[in-house]
């Protein structure tokens, strides 16, 4: 992924999350694959179908920022103290303190 695709996306992803985020989102997570971009929100505890559907907006403002890319957004359980790493995509866009 060159440079200024790797800045783009972050900082859309970044806007986009704005007011979006909550206690229990562990993390925020994304890659490129040629025109696709995958997101990877990391819950504690169970998804509501609320929590999924405010990734699902976080996800259509993301895509607004780019004209040929898809978005696509994975909702993840792994319940704290359980490691994120496995869980997780190259670029991280938040991370809450644990």
């Amino acid at each position: 992924m060159n440079n200024d695709l790797r800045v783009r996306l972050l900082l859309a992803l970044q806007s986009s999350l704005l007011g979006h985020i909550t206690a229990n989102i562990r993390a925020v997570t994304c890659s490129v694959s040629g025109n696709d971009i995958t997101v990877g929100v990391v819950f504690d505890g169970e998804i509501s179908e609320e929590d999924a559907e405010t990734m699902e907006e976080v996800g259509s403002e993301l895509a607004s920022h780019f004209d040929r890319e898809s978005v696509n957004v994975q909702c993840l359980r792994v319940d704290a103290p359980g490691p994120l790493r496995s869980k997780t995509l190259e670029l991280w866009a938040y991370k809450r303190k644990e």
